[in-house]
């Protein structure tokens, strides 16, 4: 799988290549060609996150196959049309704002099978070299693409693309496995109530509300970087497409190195102190691009950006692999790739405006003092350094209920607890961590009421009965262990006394 996934990216960063290089050739504002790059952003806005929820109730080899088809015919129809000459500016940003589309919805659903391919132990290296065949395909395709412009044209370019997901498409079909993850014997969730379900998780999960927010905030000004630097090269240095190429290719070999040494930075540092260091490597880098007067500064320094680029980058979607369980780990790395999306949107946009209106070297400039900025967060908002064990709470599994419909409801659930004096405050401190559980796995609403001193109430309202299964199936060994921690402060050590109903019938 990770061979075929390179071997598209390689086609993909080529594509890149030759529709930045064409676009670059038939405009004259900067514009122009920063749009490229929002092309490529704009469905990590739109459409990764409903990607996200597909991938979590639908089967993901499936899907996956499906989307590489798309691309496949994206990438025919661009080769056809470069080929007659008749690309125009305009079929340029629609076919590279579909392939990316493809390219959105795919990456969650990919992203999230991961776990599945290697043990919990090696899962920091796996997705380090996920982010590799990304980045690392940069160091082939970028130059590969920029020498076959040269010497044969962008057409040439794009057919090796459509190629490449020819290749993946026939790998998944025959190499990826048809069940992963943990399966589920009830019923899946609508397509809408998944959507909702995941941004509930995301307001309700403090760790990954985190990952979001430093994600928005440092890709609205990394984005600087891969929008303006075919304007810098091409415009300031007069590169050809070969040169331009291997440029590109130079932030390969900086993630390369990156990813040959991140196992050991992972060992040596936490995520959040490698996020702020790899952040302000980022934004120096980006300084002294703005500064660079001669070709060979822009090759070290693109260098010094790529090895920043994967760093940031992984420690994001680690962060957020080992945060979330399985259930609706698709739709949690769709909403980092959407925070993604909405920075990195609109900004490439912006810097192509102000590098328009006042300079490509200002508007740099400008990219990297807010990269740096960035940094102040790890004060406020740190990532998160603890893995949560998400293996299934098997006893707390929903046994059969035939009696019962399933969308039967609302379901309400008490549970009573008798807290000493020495214990009332580590028990409402607790009760924030249960509460911040119960919605994110389903819960409508969720009380604590205190009905005399020392007696509390807990009440939990779930949408129907199949919700409340879902709701216990999706409690783990992290969740339980909070709960023997309240049975520890329930007085006399007792589990609280529980009671269900349905529309006021108790079951």
């Amino acid at each position: 799988m990770w061979i075929a996934i390179t071997a598209s990216n390689i086609g993909t960063w080529m594509n890149e290549v030759g529709v930045t290089w064409m676009m670059a050739s038939m405009a004259a504002s900067n514009l122009m060609i920063a749009l490229i790059q929002t092309a490529t952003t704009l469905p990590f806005l739109f459409l990764s996150y409903p990607a996200g929820a597909l991938a979590d109730i639908f089967d993901r080899r499936r899907m996956l196959l499906v989307l590489h088809i798309w691309m496949l015919i994206s990438a025919t129809i661009l080769t056809l049309l470069a080929y007659r000459e008749l690309a125009t500016e305009w079929w340029l940003l629609i076919l590279t704002f579909s392939l990316a589309t493809g390219n959105a919805m795919m990456r969650p659903a990919f992203s999230a099978c991961i776990p599945g391919f290697v043990p919990k132990a090696e899962l920091h290296n796996a997705v380090t070299l996920n982010s590799l065949s990304t980045n690392a395909s940069k160091a082939i395709g970028p130059a590969a693409g920029g020498l076959i412009i040269a010497l044969a044209g962008p057409h040439v370019v794009f057919a090796i693309n459509a190629l490449s997901f020819i290749v993946i498409t026939a790998i998944l079909y025959m190499r990826f496995p048809k069940q992963m993850g943990i399966q589920s014997k009830l019923p899946p969730e609508r397509f809408t109530k998944a959507l909702r379900g995941g941004l509930v998780y995301a307001l309700h999960d403090r760790d990954l509300r985190v990952i979001l927010i430093r994600c928005i905030v440092f890709f609205i000004f990394a984005s600087a970087f891969w929008s303006l630097i075919p304007a810098l090269l091409i415009r300031d240095f007069s590169a050809n497409a070969q040169t331009y190429g291997t440029l590109m290719a130079l932030t390969g070999i900086g993630a390369v190195a990156g990813a040959m040494i991140m196992p050991q930075l992972y060992r040596s540092w936490s995520r959040d102190r490698l996020f702020t260091v790899s952040s302000a490597c980022y934004g120096c880098g980006l300084l002294l691009l703005a500064s660079a007067t001669e070709l060979w500064m822009v090759s070290l320094i693109t260098i010094l950006l790529g090895f920043a680029w994967i760093t940031t980058f992984s420690v994001l979607i680690v962060s957020c692999q080992l945060t979330v369980p399985d259930w609706v780990r698709a739709r949690a790395i769709a909403i980092v790739m959407l925070g993604y999306g909405v920075s990195a949107t609109p900004s490439s946009a912006a810097w192509g405006y102000l590098a328009d209106r006042y300079s490509i070297a200002s508007s740099m400039a400008i990219a990297g003092l807010g990269a740096l900025a960035t940094i102040l967060l790890s004060r406020w908002l740190p990532l998160g350094n603890r893995d949560r064990d998400h293996t299934p709470a098997e006893h707390l599994l929903p046994r059969a209920s035939d009696n019962i419909d399933h969308m039967e409801g609302p379901v309400t659930v008490t549970r009573k607890y008798h807290i000493d004096e020495p214990n009332r405050d580590a028990f409402q401190r607790l009760m924030k961590s249960i509460r911040a559980i119960r919605k994110c796995n389903g819960a409508l609403s969720w009380y604590l009421h205190e009905d005399q001193t020392g007696h509390f109430t807990e009440t939990i309202v779930i949408e129907n009965w199949l919700d409340y299964l879902r709701h216990r199936e999706r409690m783990t060994l992290d969740d339980l262990r909070l709960e023997e921690q309240l049975i520890q402060l329930n007085g006399g050590q007792q589990p609280p006394l529980t009671k269900h109903s349905i529309k006021n019938r108790s079951l």
